[in-house]
């Protein structure tokens, strides 16, 4: 699919790994990603700016997700635009049709930095982009989508600019725990986390509710059961005890009220709907 004379989709300049994908292997084949990395002065606050487009001749097509990190996007199309917040449950998205969306993706804790409310006020909704962008308006818009995605990318890049913030240390630190404990296996409690980092329990919750609106508690859950997901897919005949026990839950049905309670199944139905 091109725009012009010249491809859309290039390949990402870094490795970008969607880890709360539910169905990897169907997003591949019904939908297209691009994805850009922001500029040096962005990147303090910006994961990377992206492209998703979909073609009805491939068909009908809902990719569900679960947010692996708390992000916040803000995203821009012609059948809906906003700023959508941290949704810690499964989130499925419809593909009908023909379309694009442009976006940007703001790391753990950046969009702080931005938003005047508590984050707590984003969780699990999308909110209109004139709550924080004034140019974001319905003439704004239409202007940013008429341009191919590079320009739109450009013009998304030189808008959030006009709002940068200063720098802020809290951001990074966030980053870098957050970061640790997606690949220290160590690290399975606050309390673990607290004592790596020499901060206090209460101090580590905290910062986290104000910077992300979630608790820490939240992202350790969230690494196990994406790990239990990713181990489903990759195995012919999942071994349910040994999965909840190897993830630390005390009892395999703990971690099939866990599962049920983010993914909406139980893990045998999750199974079985990938074969399906």
């Amino acid at each position: 699919m091109t725009d012009g004379s010249k491809p859309v989709f290039q390949k990402p300049a870094e490795v970008y790994e969607p880890r709360g994908r539910l169905d990897p292997a169907g997003f591949e084949r019904h939908v297209q990603f691009r994805m850009e990395p922001p500029p040096e002065d962005l990147a303090p606050f910006i994961v990377h700016f992206w492209v998703i487009r979909w073609d009805s001749a491939l068909g009908h097509y809902d990719s569900s997700e679960v947010m692996h990190r708390p992000y916040v996007d803000v995203f821009l199309s012609a059948q809906e635009s906003g700023i959508q917040g941290t949704f810690r449950g499964k989130r499925t998205y419809s593909a009908a049709g023909s379309g694009r969306i442009i976006g940007m993706r703001f790391r753990p804790g950046a969009f702080h930095a931005f938003w005047r409310g508590q984050m707590a006020d984003l969780q699990d909704k999308v909110v209109p982009l004139t709550q924080v962008f004034a140019w974001a308006d319905a003439p704004g818009i239409a202007r940013i989508l008429a341009r191919d995605d590079d320009a739109a990318i450009a013009e998304l890049q030189a808008l959030i600019r006009t709002k940068l913030p200063g720098p802020d240390e809290t951001i990074g630190l966030i980053n870098e725990i957050i970061g640790d404990v997606e690949t220290d296996e160590a690290l399975t409690s606050v309390s673990a986390v607290a004592a790596a980092y020499g901060k206090s329990e209460r101090w580590l919750q905290q910062v986290f509710r104000d910077y992300l609106g979630i608790g820490l508690k939240w992202l350790l859950q969230r690494k196990r059961l994406l790990l239990a997901a990713a181990q489903i897919r990759e195995s012919d005949e999942p071994d349910w005890v040994g999965i909840a026990y190897d993830l630390g839950y005390s009892s395999q049905q703990h971690f099939i009220t866990d599962f049920r309670t983010v993914l909406g199944e139980t893990p045998v139905q999750y199974k079985k709907g990938l074969l399906r």
